[in-house]
Parts: C-alpha cells; sequence; structure tokens
C-alpha cells in the first residue's frame, strides 16, 4: 500500500526551467562564450560540478560559483510553481501519505525556494545535493528520504521530469512517475521507461490508485 511520495524540485514542481536556461547561458558566456540550446539543455539533470568537469574542466569550481552567484540575482523573481501543482499538494496534504522531496541542488537554495513559493509546509523530509556523496541517478538520496520518511521502496513512487529520476527511483527499486511537463518533453522521457506520466498533475490520484489497486501485470499509463 501506497504510504509516500518523492519529488524532484526543479522542473516537476517548481518551473524554474527560465531562470536555469538564463544562469547558465550567463554562466557560459562569462566563462566560455556563446552557447547553443543543445547544451544549456544538457546541463538540465547532472549536478553542477559535472557539468562544470565537461564543459569548463579548468576550473569546474569557478564554473559552480558563477552559476550559483548569478542565480541568486533572479531566482526569487522567476520561480513559480507549475499549473495545478499547489493544489495537487494541497490535495495530497489531506490523506496520510507522507511527502519528501530530493535534489540536486543545495539544501539552502531548495529552502529559500520553498520558502518563496509557501510549500515548505507540504513536506516532511528534503534530502538535497549537500546531504549525500552520490547523486540521482544513483539511488542514495532516494535511501536517505525513505530511512527519514520511515517507509521502503514499495511504500512510495518517485516523481521527477529528467532521466536522472527515473532512473534513481529504478535503482531505488520503487515506481517512477515522469512529468508531462518536462522541458526535454515526454517522448524523451520515455525512452528511460517511466512507469508512469502524468500529463498534469492532478493526474497523481489516477496513478496512486493504479499502483494501490492494479497488479504489476496490468498496462502502464505510460504505454
Amino acid at each position: 500500500m501506497l504510504k509516500g511520495i518523492i519529488f524532484d524540485f526543479d522542473g516537476t514542481l517548481a518551473n524554474t526551467n527560465d531562470l536555469i536556461l538564463r544562469t547558465l547561458k550567463e554562466t557560459f558566456e562569462t566563462l566560455i562564450g556563446e552557447v547553443s540550446q543543445e547544451t544549456l539543455l544538457g546541463c538540465i539533470g547532472p549536478t553542477l560540478e559535472e557539468s562544470g568537469e565537461v564543459y569548463y574542466p579548468e576550473d569546474p569550481g569557478a564554473f559552480v560559483e558563477t552559476y550559483r552567484q548569478l542565480n541568486l540575482v533572479y531566482h526569487d523573481e522567476m520561480i513559480e510553481l507549475f499549473p495545478g501543482v499547489r493544489e495537487m499538494l494541497d490535495r495530497l496534504q489531506k490523506t496520510d501519505l507522507k511527502l519528501a522531496i530530493v535534489t540536486s541542488k543545495m539544501s539552502n537554495v531548495l529552502v529559500q525556494g520553498l520558502n518563496v513559493l509557501d510549500m515548505a509546509h507540504y513536506f516532511e523530509v528534503l534530502v538535497a545535493q549537500d546531504h549525500v556523496e552520490n547523486h540521482k541517478p544513483d539511488p542514495e538520496a532516494i535511501h536517505l528520504a525513505l530511512s527519514e520518511l520511515g517507509l521502503s521502496a514499495d511504500e512510495c513512487f518517485m516523481v521527477g521530469d529528467n532521466y536522472h529520476d527515473i532512473l534513481a527511483g529504478h535503482n531505488a527499486g520503487m515506481k517512477s512517475v515522469a512529468v508531462g511537463w518536462a522541458l526535454k518533453g515526454v517522448d524523451y522521457l520515455k525512452t528511460f521507461k517511466p512507469d508512469y506520466i502524468m500529463e498534469e498533475a492532478n493526474d497523481i490520484f489516477e496513478i496512486m490508485d493504479k499502483i494501490n489497486g492494479v497488479s504489476d501485470g496490468d498496462e502502464k499509463s505510460s504505454n
């Protein structure tokens, strides 16, 4: 029986797409030069450190620090919730489910975003980049969240907008749900075989019913 849900944050609950792309573009222009949209999109999902190692190997730390400084300049004015997310969380809060966030962003910026959006009260557990050694798609962060929630993998599912989220959920032994508003698109996410697709936020309740009441052999909503 389902007892909890673990959410990614950026691109899943919070619409930070424009914020991230603007910050990445200015980071590249500051340190490296002109950058393609394809490269910018490739930086969404991996940690900043991983992107720095790929695109600015001479000083990945400078890439990370430049991004973080620029991101804070625009953060509060550009972050917003995706349509239907607050209504979904309000409804979930009335259930017995425990809710958590597992994100690749630093905890201080996560908390800042939650405060700006007035949504910290929905979540019992927050696991950020600085809480673990290994990041999604490694399951360490999900295992930590499950431990703090007091739940097992078969009592939760993972919701995210990128392949790191889908694979992290599967690597932790739980079902993964991809959001249909993901910046990279549903067709891209389907290649990583999420168990379900949420076309809109309210779809999560139908998915919950399926997980609670439909056998593994039945058709999945992502097919």
